[in-house]
């Protein structure tokens, strides 16, 4: 019983799981906001590529008189 109780007290190793666990739960999140965003973001993408491509450009004229 006093070996549980030391090795209950001791939390060496405490800051270091909760570094992994506080790490793999964000990649976990991020992971699905991406799986979740990535379609709308492409069709945008797309749009907004398609609109840009049929666009007139114009070219200023400079007068430059001295």
């Amino acid at each position: 019983m006093h070996r549980l109780a030391n090795f209950a007290a001791h939390e060496d190793g405490a800051v270091t799981v909760d570094w992994v666990v506080l790490t793999a739960g964000l990649v976990g999140f991020g992971s699905i906001i991406f799986l979740n965003l990535s379609d709308p973001i492409q069709h945008v993408d797309s749009e907004t590529g398609t609109a840009l491509s049929s666009m007139e450009v114009h070219q200023p004229e400079f007068n430059i008189s001295y």
